[in-house]
């Protein structure tokens, strides 16, 4: 699906991004607002002058946003270093560069079983496409419908967002941003280079296509490394490990379901 020519808030159908040749994004579109009073004209400009989160996440989007338009654009964000400024920026620690770490050292294994970012490190990517959101730079949309909902599932339970309430699944939007770290510099086919924020937004692709993507797919990936573990004749103490992480899994999945249902 080719990109639109003209960039709305929302616009009638969803946009794909493109890096070196390739659909890097899942659907995902930006607004005008984005692309308005780019205070920067390089990356390089921006880290020089200091500028904070704020800054550096609006220069990501415009330049998206511009990609969108049509424009041949310098990825300048995407380097190992260039994504630790964007790192700290965003409050992590000093030696927390996403580019620079291994998956396990990003997001290590917790008791469920699955592997997940750290809680302050997801809060932080969390508030920042929020506030894109809320500035219309950043419109998730699936088939022409805006999602404009889509991070509710996950800011803190008991607050309202955009008129409905919010739910506070912490532990699955910590998740969510591990699965997707996939799309980094651990297959061979790396195109976000681990940026939280572009991490951050084939979530939101994804969530703007169903709320429960997650809840299902853990269901999904624990059942397909138990097939592959019995396949591989793997030992009852390691089949039992995996058959408990996936009761955990539908467990948490079928809660989900019913929290939907029980708010049509």
């Amino acid at each position: 699906m080719p990109p639109s020519r003209k960039i709305s808030v929302n616009p009638p159908r969803a946009a794909q991004i493109v890096h070196s040749g390739r659909t890097a994004y899942a659907r995902a579109a930006y607004g005008k607002t984005g692309r308005c009073g780019m205070a920067y004209a390089t990356y390089e400009q921006a880290i020089a002058k200091k500028a904070r989160a704020d800054g550096l996440l609006r220069y990501v989007v415009s330049v998206l946003a511009r990609l969108q338009d049509g424009e041949a654009v310098d990825l300048d964000f995407i380097g190992r270093e260039d994504v630790g400024a964007f790192c700290r920026a965003l409050g992590f620690a000093e030696d927390r560069n996403w580019a620079a770490l291994s998956i396990d050292q990003i997001a290590p294994e917790d008791e469920s079983g699955a592997r997940v970012v750290p809680e302050d490190e997801a809060a932080k990517v969390l508030a920042a496409l929020k506030t894109m959101l809320a500035r219309g730079a950043l419109a998730p949309s699936a088939e022409g419908t805006p999602s404009p909902h889509v991070l509710n599932d996950f800011l803190p339970a008991g607050t309202r967002y955009r008129g409905r309430r919010c739910l506070g699944h912490t532990w699955e939007w910590r998740y969510a941003l591990a699965v997707e770290l996939e799309h980094g510099r651990y297959h061979g086919t790396n195109v976000t280079n681990n940026h939280p924020i572009l991490t951050g937004m084939v979530v939101l692709a994804h969530l703007a296509e169903d709320r429960l993507y997650y809840a299902r797919l853990w269901v999904m990936e624990t059942e397909g490394e138990l097939f592959n573990a019995q396949l591989e004749h793997k030992p009852f103490a390691e089949l039992r490990e995996i058959l408990m992480e996936l009761q955990r899994a539908q467990e948490h999945r079928n809660q989900r379901i019913d929290e939907v249902l029980a708010h049509v």
